[in-house]
């Protein structure tokens, strides 16, 4: 009988002792992070930091984008009208130093020769030109232009159509805005 007491006690102290312990702490997980390659592609679990990092980027890219979409609404229009002499309020507004200088230089040519494009379509196709950077640039966008269905007109006479071409455009902060500050072009290259 004392050998079953002593069981019987024995196995009342045991769940004692377990009834009283403290819970394991529950374990939280990190939370997990997906990040996107900045060139696009398969997305990864990355840390909260990296994270931040891309929506940053990315917040970026589309501020980048609109600028320059409405950089090359005024191109396009500026273009149609025959150039012009002096730099426009949207021209101000998108583009500084040597990028607006070069493209002043090409609209007063335009308006010099009295050339503009007539008809046809001007399209526009931007892409992410990931880790390229110039002058300091923050971001940089892959510009196919096509204004091939355009026609040419200069002084009133048809001399051609428009061109194609790939531009690969840099953008940096000025004070609080993102503005284009400089492109490297190819004419004739392929838009894929």
């Amino acid at each position: 009988m004392l050998s079953r007491l002593r069981l019987l006690t024995t196995l009342i102290a045991a769940c004692l002792l377990t009834a009283c312990q403290p819970a394991a702490p529950e374990i939280t997980p990190e939370p997990s992070f997906q990040c996107t390659p900045e060139a696009g592609g398969e997305p990864y679990e990355c840390s909260a930091r990296q994270h931040e990092e891309m929506v940053a980027k990315d917040q970026l890219y589309t501020e980048a984008e609109a600028v320059y979409r409405k950089f090359f609404e005024e191109d396009t229009r500026l273009l149609r009208s025959g150039g012009t002499k002096k730099p426009t309020k949207e021209l101000l507004a998108t583009a500084t130093g040597a990028f607006l200088e070069d493209s002043m230089e090409y609209y007063r040519y335009v308006s010099h020769r009295r050339a503009r494009l007539v008809g046809g379509t001007i399209k526009l196709d931007l892409t992410r030109a990931a880790g390229l950077a110039k002058g300091g640039s923050l971001v940089a966008l892959r510009a196919c232009i096509d204004a091939s269905s355009a026609k040419l007109v200069v002084a009133g006479k048809k001399q051609g159509t428009g061109h194609r071409g790939v531009d690969i455009v840099y953008f940096g902060r000025i004070g609080d805005d993102l503005m284009i500050q400089g492109a490297d072009g190819e004419d004739d290259a392929k838009c894929s």
